[in-house]
Order: C-alpha cells, then sequence, then structure tokens
C-alpha cells in the first residue's frame, strides 16, 4: 500500500474528500518526524512506537574494491510494533474496524 491508497482508505472512512486525508496523513507523519527530532520517541497505543536508534562510527569495505572507509556516525529511524500489533499480524483474527468516529463533548471530530 502507497500513501495515495491509504488516503483513498482514510478519505472512504472518515467520509472526507482525498485531498484532505493526504493532507491528514502529511501532517501525521510531519508530527512524527517533528517529535523524533525532540524526544527520539513516538508511541501510538496498540499500534506500535517509532524510535530513534544511534550508530557509532566505524570502518567499513567497499565492496568491489575492499577499500577501507570510514562509515561516519548516523541516527535512524526505526519502528517496534506493539504487543497488540504483533498479535493481529500473527493470528487468523481480523483487523479492529471502527466504523464510525464518535465525538465526545467538547471534542471535535473534525480536524
Amino acid at each position: 500500500m502507497i500513501r495515495s491508497d491509504l488516503a483513498e482508505k482514510l478519505s472512504l472512512r472518515m467520509d472526507i474528500s482525498k485531498l484532505e486525508a493526504d493532507r491528514l496523513i502529511l501532517a501525521f507523519c510531519d508530527a512524527i518526524e517533528a517529535n523524533l527530532k525532540i524526544d527520539g520517541k513516538v508511541a501510538i497505543q496498540g499500534f506500535g512506537s517509532f524510535v530513534l536508534r544511534e550508530y557509532a562510527p566505524r570502518v567499513g569495505k567497499k565492496p568491489v574494491s575492499g577499500e577501507e572507509i570510514e562509515i561516519p556516525a548516523r541516527k535512524k529511524a526505526a519502528f517496534r510494533p506493539s504487543k497488540d500489533l504483533l498479535q493481529l499480524i500473527n493470528s487468523e483474527r481480523e483487523p479492529r474496524i471502527i466504523s464510525q468516529v464518535e465525538e465526545s463533548p467538547g471534542i471535535s471530530a473534525s480536524l
């Protein structure tokens, strides 16, 4: 599934346009990226967490020539699925489906 497929499913589920759904997806991704830069972790209950992993500098070799090269320190984003998500993936049970967004008093369903 690619972003446009996800936007289409989200638009159908929330009864909004595909453009609005795509904007929601981009806003969601931007929020995750920003928080990873600040805190290094974003947790979504029942789904999983995104974490930053730091790698120390090291010496590597070019595969073709065998020449040694210095690989600088870097950070990589990683995803760790929750126990619930792992159980869903490894079982025969169907994924949960939210039929309607329920509004709580004082909270608007539209973004």
